[in-house]
């Protein structure tokens, strides 16, 4: 009995002592889980304020192109001649351009950084930004591709089709974003299962997402009649169908030295020139050409 209770009282200070480590360990994951959503939600932003850029751009150039006489705005381009739709389709094919050109150079990098998670959002973004247009023109003779494709001698039903394609392929890049979120765990064991992936997926794909849309409406407002604010904070809601793969997502190369969850000075740095061009340069409108005196419409 004596040497039982002795062995008891060398296991309390250990077990205390584990205990004390578990919370502090804890902590820390909480900790560094948060900095990931703060990361997550800047990436995000900026994300958002690219592909309405690449967006405005391929207006403004396609406008220029057809003889529009665009003006560049911070949400919105505007065009003071001509009739021709293309431009207005510009922009969808512009954002998916630069999408895809991201996508092709992302696996390229193999850290998992605040940079990666960046482009992450950003290829999500540009994707989202041309096929949802494509989708709208199965279901609205009005929008922007529907209008652009009456411009070119095509069979009937061929909106239909091209919307469907966009339907499918904002889906489809909805879907392949859960394995890329999950790829930012730092151990197996926080994506062993299936409800912890979809957790993980909701902090920093859905949270993150969220949380992006709401502080990049900062970048539009007040809003000239575009619809662009009231549209931005939908914007994160199309990673949702991001959660139903996560639970599948099973083989996924994790980083165990990920710093996607150290607090990124650069992102800010990022948010914070985009949010100079966009409120102190475009808000005032940019034509072509530009007047040599002002250079700016107002």
């Amino acid at each position: 009995m004596i040497l039982v209770e002795i062995g008891r009282s060398f296991r309390m200070p250990a077990t205390i002592a584990e205990q004390r480590l578990t919370t502090i360990v804890d902590g820390s994951d909480r900790l560094t889980g948060v900095t990931l959503l703060v990361n997550s939600a800047l990436a995000s932003t900026v994300g958002i304020v690219i592909a309405v850029l690449a967006d405005s751009l391929g207006r403004f150039i396609v406008g220029w192109l057809v003889d529009r006489d665009p003006i560049i705005y911070h949400d919105r381009v505007e065009f003071l001649t001509g009739e021709n739709p293309l431009a207005l389709a510009g922009g969808a094919l512009a954002a998916l351009i630069v999408g895809a050109s991201f996508l092709a150079i992302y696996p390229a990098s193999r850290r998992h950084d605040p940079a990666r998670l960046c482009v992450l959002w950003l290829i999500l973004h540009c994707f989202r930004q041309g096929f949802v247009p494509m989708a709208l023109a199965g279901v609205d003779r009005q929008s922007d591709v529907a209008l652009a494709l009456t411009h070119f001698d095509l069979p009937a039903g061929i909106d239909m089709v091209v919307g469907v394609g966009g339907a499918i392929g904002l889906l489809l890049v909805s879907l392949a974003a859960a394995p890329a979120f999950l790829a930012f765990a730092t151990s197996r064991s926080e994506i062993a299962t299936p409800p912890r992936r979809v957790g993980f997926v909701a902090r920093i794909g859905l949270g993150g997402g969220l949380a992006g849309a709401l502080l990049a409406v900062l970048f539009f407002v007040p809003d000239t009649g575009s619809g662009l604010v009231s549209a931005i904070p939908l914007f994160g809601l199309f990673t949702a169908a991001t959660l139903l793969s996560a639970p599948g997502s099973k083989a996924v190369e994790h980083d165990p030295h990920t710093t996607a969850r150290r607090f990124s000075w650069g992102l800010v740095a990022a948010v914070v020139i985009l949010f100079v061009v966009f409120r102190f340069a475009l808000a005032r409108g940019i034509p072509i050409p530009p007047d040599p005196e002002t250079f700016f419409v107002s």
